[in-house]
């Protein structure tokens, strides 16, 4: 008797075991394809144009016809119009601190006036309100590095 409860038990545990370890595979894969969309889908393309439009004002610093404040001036529409569909349609995807600073990001657009910012880019380059432009650069190239890395563990 002893050895078919044995068995018995034997059995039972491999079964729980195996049950236990199939969730744990499941539950990794699924993490790892959130993971996936949320870096195709959101912080890869929110990261390409932030560094491509910081590469930009570079390769057009060194030509002759350079207008630094025309750049300043049209820097929240010249941002916004790519950045304004990845945000609306992966902002799910995005984690606390990003989302907020998505949305501060837009509010950022939406009060500033390319008009006001040409005029003031003439006597003071300084712009407060550009904050949340810099911090949410910050908060995306941040959250890049970090889930591109986990993903490539």
């Amino acid at each position: 008797m002893s050895n078919l409860s044995s068995i018995i038990l034997v059995a039972l545990l491999g079964v729980v075991g195996n049950v236990i370890y199939f969730k744990y595979q499941s539950s990794k894969e699924k993490d790892r394809e959130v993971l996936k969309n949320k870096l195709t889908n959101l912080l890869l393309p929110l990261f390409y144009i932030l560094k491509n439009d910081e590469l930009e004002l570079h390769a057009w610093s060194k030509s002759d016809n350079v207008d630094i404040y025309e750049y300043i001036s049209d820097q929240p529409d010249r941002l916004f119009k790519p950045l304004a569909e990845i945000i609306k349609n992966n902002l799910y995807l995005a984690d606390d601190e990003l989302h907020e600073a998505c949305l501060l990001f837009v509010e950022w657009v939406y009060k500033s006036d390319s008009n006001d910012r040409f005029q003031r880019a003439h006597y003071d380059a300084n712009f407060e309100e550009d904050k949340a432009l810099e911090s949410f650069r910050k908060i995306v190239y941040k959250n890049y590095n970090e889930n591109r890395n986990e993903y490539l563990k």
